[in-house]
């Protein structure tokens, strides 16, 4: 049965080529180059392993140049065709081998040769995909099917490995239209299924937590409406829309100067005000003072206390300080009389640790500043939060227990990651350290070219939708093995539904049709979502939040 469906899938015979170059497969049957596409999985299977390749390119060769540029006339043009073709002209194609997986272990294993000379080569079978990329029905918590191949039907299904997954951070590329939030929400769907780990996400257009309409005015679920209970959803604005949405708020004590620094651009800030602030932070400190409430509270006695020009800040700088810090002062979830720990850092860590994903929406809101500000705030306070319960579970493991895996999801990666910015953000810590305190991101873009490059190149799993822009393409492949073979694969995607995965997640580079966000989608998930494993931790967490909310009298 099996030798019967290799012949079926049979593409030809290698006849040359190396293992940095790639393999040059002499194809014997023509009707497979009009049906095989860029990027397809071939495979040349020996007595004792699998080799896998992706195919990245055709080329035509003949016996001699004579006979490709000599085309034949007349009536016999046609006939001639179907003497030469395959014999003195044939079709070559290239494919580079990115896996291997050996027979008798039954395990991938890195490509470290290349198949001998005259080796057959097929297309990839059901079997030969699910060996390689796990299988969701086998081993339901650590795989999650998010497509299929390219160039097969529905049936060869790619798997990512969700626990390879949230060890580093991921990347979501693509240009405007292409799906990037339709992926993105597959993904924290698949986070949430296998339950590896906690998400929190910043979700720019309240495209992930809450039910929304796609393009074509038809209703999408939210991650909300998919997993209940597992799923918080929390606002900057009110959402009265949504029962059971939790206010933001920011204890103005919270914010340090990288927050403002991250903002810059939008305050009108130059480079003196950096300095300002860090002189005006080191004077109020030793009055037990927090800066930032001292402008907004008090910045006109502010202003008179250093109006001495000899003053450690200089009056006309910290006036324009003052003036431009002023707009801080209409933000509705910044607050003034918490107390320290009892704000919404504390409720979200809450939520986290017991395996409750939160998805911060800011609804309706077009102000860039909210999403910038908000995000860095959070994220760098509970990524410290992080830090202290991980170095606390290292000093003493039979006391402690790890903290539970987090993702950060951001959209608009670049305005965090840039060159200049990732240096005041903590995703640009985040991204580097990888692991560290188990904490990795989720960046969506489609300016990958604008992200740090150093950051770019430790992106571990990248999902690359299409992208037309060099400089992108480039940045979305930075540090990945063959990138120039893989460039053509991206160039070749449509503009929905196709992505390439690459990186730690995935065994080899390939190219897939995405699933369905979709009401079969739903159905999967409602099968397989375990809601009552968290039911009894979500019950006991809103006590806590009510307890909350009572005290700050909501």
């Amino acid at each position: 049965m099996a030798s019967s469906m290799y012949e079926e899938n049979r593409i030809g015979k290698i006849i040359g080529g190396s293992y940095s170059e790639g393999l040059a497969i002499k194809v014997e049957d023509y009707s497979v180059v009009e049906s095989t596409r860029i990027g397809a999985i071939l495979v040349s299977q020996t007595e004792k392993r699998k080799y896998y390749c992706m195919l990245t390119d055709m080329v035509i060769e003949g016996m001699n140049k004579q006979a490709l540029s000599e085309l034949p006339r007349g009536n016999s043009s046609l006939l001639l065709n179907r003497i030469t073709r395959g014999t003195s002209i044939y079709t070559v194609f290239k494919a580079q081998p990115v896996l291997s997986y050996d027979l008798e272990e039954k395990k991938n294993q890195p490509i470290r040769n290349i198949p001998p000379h005259a080796s057959s080569v097929r297309r990839a079978t059901y079997d030969d995909i699910s060996d390689v990329f796990g299988s969701f029905e086998k081993n339901p918590k650590r795989y999650f099917p998010v497509g299929n191949v390219l160039d097969m039907d529905e049936n060869s299904t790619v798997c990512i490995d969700m626990e390879r997954f949230i060890e580093r951070s991921s990347g979501i590329y693509g240009r405007t239209g292409t799906g990037k939030s339709f992926i993105a929400r597959l993904l924290m769907a698949g986070i949430i299924l296998c339950d590896k780990a906690s998400l929190l996400i910043f979700d720019a257009h309240s495209d992930h937590g809450p039910d929304s309409v796609d393009e074509e005015n038809r209703h999408v679920k939210g991650l909300k409406s998919l997993f209940g209970s597992k799923v918080q959803i929390m606002a900057i604005e009110n959402f009265s829309s949504m029962a059971g949405v939790l206010p933001i708020e920011i204890d103005v004590r919270d914010v340090e100067i990288e927050d403002i620094l991250s903002i810059a651009e939008e305050l009108n800030l130059n480079e003196t005000a950096q300095q300002v602030m860090i002189a005006l932070k080191n004077k109020l400190e030793t009055e037990g003072k927090h800066w930032l409430e001292e402008i907004l509270v008090n910045g006109e006695d502010l202003a008179e206390r250093f109006k001495d020009s000899e003053s450690v800040v200089n009056r006309s700088s910290l006036l324009a300080l003052i003036r431009k810090l002023s707009v801080l002062k209409e933000l509705p979830y910044l607050r003034y009389d918490r107390r320290p720990g009892t704000n919404s850092i504390d409720i979200i860590l809450n939520y986290l640790q017991k395996g409750i994903s939160v998805d911060i929406t800011f609804g309706k809101s077009d102000k860039l500043l909210n999403y910038l500000f908000v995000t860095n705030v959070l994220s760098r306070r509970i990524y410290q939060r992080y830090m202290e319960m991980y170095e606390r579970y290292i000093s003493n493991r039979q006391k402690y227990s790890p903290p539970r895996p987090l993702v950060i999801a951001i959209e608009e990666a670049h305005r965090f990651l840039s060159p200049d910015v990732a240096k005041q953000t903590i995703f640009g810590t985040i991204a580097r350290e990888m692991r560290k305190a188990k904490v990795s991101l989720m960046c969506i873009d489609q300016r990958p070219s604008q992200i740090d490059s150093e950051i770019a190149s430790q992106i571990g799993t990248r999902v690359i939708l299409s992208l037309s822009d060099e400089a992108d393409i480039a940045s979305a492949l930075a540090g990945m093995k063959n990138s120039k073979q893989l460039r053509s694969i991206i160039e070749s995607l449509d503009s929905k539904q196709q992505a390439l995965l690459v990186g730690h997640a995935v065994p080899m580079p390939i190219a897939i049709k995405t699933r369905g966000y979709d009401n079969s989608f739903y159905d999967f998930v409602s099968i397989y979502a375990p809601k009552h494993e968290v039911d009894e931790k979500y019950e006991k967490t809103i006590e806590v939040s009510k307890k909350w909310l009572d005290e700050m009298n909501y």
